[in-house]
């Protein structure tokens, strides 16, 4: 397309004039002062801060620039000249190249240490709170403990197959996975077969991604497909899952569109243990990721906010009842309260199955007004909240109205809880009892958190 005007010439000469320079590909060395919050090695180079994938602070590594304007301003490590005293062997062979668990060469000891400092660290920078305890970090299965997960399929001409994994650390490539160590067993030992079948498959092209499903007997694959399946195709899915043992659902739309394809009667399902209760769900349905640590959490909730037959407990974004139902085991009345319809179903449906009759659900946006539901009228004196990574922000006020005096906050992001935090001590009268980790995700730079607050009796200044 011919240039228009003496403007355009001008702009397309200046740009031309302002392409980047290209760093230079020779190796050089670096010392590493810390890590960035997603685990990357932070060190200073030629007066440019870099980002060094695979480097821990303290050392001395031999890197090199990143190339791509998805990579400005990175480099990757080649060589550890000098290691930390936190570094450890990766147990996976894709690490480096795979984007599921970047944090493999680090010790527990030093992930756990890492994620409690950074959650302290946000609470006292937030709002100045200093936890009257810290709670010992909640550590459950450290390998093969991931029971949902959503797998992306890339059918690569160059390699003549098709890779089904998670994706490569910058995101554009699908890691070409032969094995996992985080992936629940059935799953990581089933992607080599996997790979095979959906090559195997006339719509090969047109599968972008299978999400997994795990409870405690059975597993499932929820597979995406957007074409119409050949029936060929269906029969090699069935045989799949009859030589496999893993459920077979399809889904050809969005997700009111998935079914069973096989087994006929699979059915999902995890248990707490400790309790003998049980928990059915639907493919797609939130579970907690790591199904041994949620067994830990929960028992910690329960000796947290202490669930007594007088307590009338109200549970906040309780999806399928996972805290509900332990709460209702030894309360006397619990409460539910969930967005999604189709999951306040569930809670009941498992309230029903473990003969629960003292818990009730509702169904609420809440994080709009609530003031019109049935539930806030109730008179609760304990609340357990367990919101996504936005908050509660819009519920601290109903809350500090309501007269309960224990709070129990479950979170996936320690940063909205420190603001969450910060507001509830400081303007809304409670105390920070205490507060700790929460290893969901071992080996990622991910944490989760939990902490307790308590209404301030009058006199009481802490």
């Amino acid at each position: 397309m011919p240039v228009a005007d003496g403007l355009s010439i001008h702009r397309a000469t200046w740009l031309m004039g302002r392409s980047r320079k290209r760093l230079p590909d020779t190796p050089f060395e670096l010392d590493i002062g810390s890590l960035d919050p997603k685990g990357a090695g932070l060190a200073e180079h030629e007066g440019k801060k870099l980002k060094v994938s695979d480097a821990l602070a303290g050392e001395k590594v031999l890197a090199r620039y990143l190339f791509g304007r998805h990579n400005r301003g990175k480099a990757e490590t080649l060589e550890v000249l000098q290691p930390s005293a936190d570094r450890v062997l990766p147990r996976c062979p894709h690490f480096g190249i795979c984007s599921a668990c970047n944090l493999q060469h680090l010790s527990m000891d030093a992930q756990l240490a890492r994620k409690e400092t950074a959650l302290l660290r946000s609470l006292e920078n937030t709002g100045q709170l200093y936890p009257a305890s810290v709670y010992a970090p909640l550590s459950g299965p450290l390998w093969n403990y991931r029971r949902k997960a959503r797998l992306s399929v890339r059918d690569v001409a160059a390699k003549g197959r098709v890779l089904v994994g998670f994706r490569e650390r910058d995101g554009r490539f699908v890691a070409d996975m032969g094995e996992c160590h985080i992936l629940r067993t059935e799953i990581a030992d089933a992607l080599p077969d996997l790979s095979k079948l959906i090559e195997s498959l006339d719509c090969r092209a047109a599968i972008p991604q299978i999400e997994v499903a795990c409870g405690d007997q059975k597993s499932a694959l929820i597979i995406r497909h957007l074409e119409e399946l050949s029936v060929a195709d269906v029969e090699r899915l069935r045989s799949f899952a009859q030589q496999s043992g893993l459920g077979i659902f399809l889904q050809p739309g969005g997700p009111e569109s998935i079914h069973l394809l096989a087994p006929e009667d699979l059915h999902l399902e995890y248990t707490i243990e400790a309790l003998g209760l049980r928990f059915q769900f639907e493919p797609l349905d939130f579970i907690q990721v790591n199904g041994g640590l949620n067994q830990l959490m929960i028992a910690r909730a329960l000796e947290l906010l202490d669930p007594q037959p007088e307590d009338r407990i109200l549970d906040l974004f309780c999806g399928l009842g996972n805290f509900t139902l332990p709460l209702a085991s030894r309360a006397g009345h619990v409460c539910g309260v969930e967005g999604s319809q189709a999951m306040v179903e569930r809670g009941r449906s498992n309230a029903k199955l473990n003969g629960l009759d003292n818990v009730k659900f509702h169904a609420a946006d809440l994080y709009q007004s609530c003031q019109k539901a049935p539930w806030p009228t109730l008179d609760f004196n304990k609340v357990l909240l367990d919101p996504p990574r936005s908050g509660a922000l819009e519920l601290l006020p109903w809350i500090a109205a309501s007269g309960v005096s224990r709070v129990l906050y479950i979170s996936c992001n320690p940063e909205t809880l420190a603001r969450d935090a910060a507001l509830l001590v400081n303007q809304y009268g409670f105390s920070i009892n205490g507060a700790g980790i929460i290893n969901m995700f071992p080996h990622t730079p991910h944490s989760e958190a939990i902490a307790m607050f308590e209404r301030k009796v009058d006199g009481d200044t802490k």
